[in-house]
């Protein structure tokens, strides 16, 4: 499990090499508002295989989809 604070760099979808920082991008350039949306969405692949980065986080730490929605919607990231 990671201790340190998420930046950029940090792995979200470990299943499609999804960082932080390019997901966060994503979340700005298409108004993302619900992390549900990166899932359906069949142009940008993250969240659709394992799962675990939905809401828990893949190392079940919180380093989530739904968090990063979060930061980006809170001007943290």
């Amino acid at each position: 499990m990671s201790t340190r604070m998420p930046d950029r760099e940090t792995m979200i979808c470990h299943c499609h090499d999804v960082t932080l920082g390019e997901l966060s991008d994503y979340i700005r350039e298409h108004k993302i508002k619900a992390w549900q949306q990166i899932v359906e969405d069949r142009d940008f692949l993250c969240g659709d295989t394992c799962e675990k980065c939905h809401e828990e986080g893949y190392n079940n730490d919180g380093l989530s989809l739904a968090m990063a929605v979060g930061m980006v919607k809170r001007g943290m990231i």
